[in-house]
């Protein structure tokens, strides 16, 4: 076996730990946004993604904005589908451009994606600490009886 064959730990550790930090700084945002945030009126928009949509409004000093809004799979696909149609939501958004706005009725749905994602990464997390571990515990009993010191 190549040493090489023993990254795949590490690296699932790194990802499971980057997405594990993504998708709590999304539910940490959205729950401020849904406490501090204005309510607004917002007209849906292309392009959209696999789980967001593009949206506009207008903020409370008449002003446009837009932004990304995320969003459960199956509203996301709809609007993909259906491209002419235009669709209003009802939004709450924070006046600093760097926190999405909230799409409302999507919000139970991305905090089930968010918790679901979250357990499932710090389980990973787990089980390659745990395995990065034993590996590392492996290797030095292995280094110190290529020696001679365990007799």
């Amino acid at each position: 076996m190549q040493w090489f064959s023993f990254l795949g730990a590490p690296l699932l550790l790194i990802w499971s730990l980057f997405d594990l930090g993504s998708h709590k700084l999304e539910q940490k945002r959205r729950h401020q946004v849904l406490i501090e945030g204005k309510e607004a009126q917002a007209v849906v928009r292309p392009p959209s993604g696999l789980q967001w949509v593009t949206i506009e409004w207008q903020d409370t000093a008449g002003r446009p904005r837009d932004g990304t809004g995320w969003t459960g799979k199956p509203f996301a696909r709809r609007i993909r589908e259906y491209r002419g149609v235009t669709e209003t939501v009802e939004i709450k958004y924070l006046d600093d451009p760097a926190i999405n706005p909230v799409i409302l009725s999507e919000a139970p749905e991305r905090e089930r994606v968010n918790e679901w994602w979250i357990y499932t990464d710090m389980g990973m997390a787990t089980a390659m600490s745990i395995l990065l571990g034993w590996f590392a515990f492996t290797f030095l009993w292995w280094r110190s009886a290529k020696r001679g010191d365990l007799e």
